[in-house]
């Protein structure tokens, strides 16, 4: 792995995983934050992966604001 790569290398804020956040279809909660994709779906959120997007936000209740971490 690179420099570059793993400045691009985040932990999920549910589970702790280390994620790629622009390969493994992370769902961002704010601009330094994700969950993974398994907790995301967990959450209740839907992924098309046709169209590679979230098509349903996951419930983000219970995890802190970005201001409390």
């Amino acid at each position: 792995m690179d420099i570059s790569e793993a400045r691009e290398l985040e932990l999920c804020r549910e589970c702790g995983a280390e994620v790629h956040a622009s390969r493994d279809r992370t769902y961002a909660l704010d601009a330094e934050r994700v969950l993974c994709f398994s907790c995301a779906v967990k959450r209740g959120g839907a992924y098309d992966e046709r169209h590679d997007l979230w098509t349903a936000a996951p419930d983000l209740a219970g995890l802190a604001p970005a201001s409390e971490e």
